[in-house]
């Protein structure tokens, strides 16, 4: 593993809410990523968010065949079952990584920020490690508290 304590990964929208709004503390993932526990977690919101707006940090890591994945996690994983089977389907191993210490990043940061502070900054597919140079970027150009999303109030 390396030295490198930071990772961005994507996720669509919904679900980097649910990660805020502590529906969903568990990510899943097909493949393994070799990272260790108290490994920094940037998360990039697709389009048409296209912005860095949480961090948290991995807790631990637990790797599986998807139905013990599912017994062990499903309630924290912030999808349906059906949207589990879909998504491991021909996989026979999985990882969940436990998600601690989530904060929102307010203001998030625009893709369009990141292209200019590091060229050819490009979200990650999967995920992807940062470089020292990319990390001190994030953390100069972040809040210096970052907060805990608060869900909006229900209207009407």
């Amino acid at each position: 593993m390396s030295d490198c304590r930071d990772i961005l990964i994507s996720l669509a929208p919904a679900y980097t809410r649910a990660i805020l709004d502590g529906k969903k503390t568990v990510e899943l993932r097909r493949r393994r990523l070799r990272v260790g526990n108290g490994t920094r977690v940037w998360i990039y919101s697709k389009t048409p968010a296209a912005c860095i707006e949480a961090m948290a940090y991995v807790e631990s890591i637990h790797e599986g065949n998807p139905d013990t994945l599912w017994g062990d996690f499903g309630d924290a994983a912030g999808i349906s079952r059906a949207e589990f089977d879909r998504y491991f389907a021909g996989c026979s191993r999985g990882w969940a990584l436990t998600l601690t210490r989530v904060r929102a990043l307010t203001p998030a940061l625009n893709l369009n920020v990141m292209r200019s502070e590091f060229a050819g900054f490009h979200p990650p597919q999967f995920f992807k490690r940062l470089s020292q140079e990319e990390i001190k970027g994030l953390l100069l150009t972040r809040p210096k508290t970052p907060t805990r999303h608060r869900p909006a109030p229900m209207l009407g």
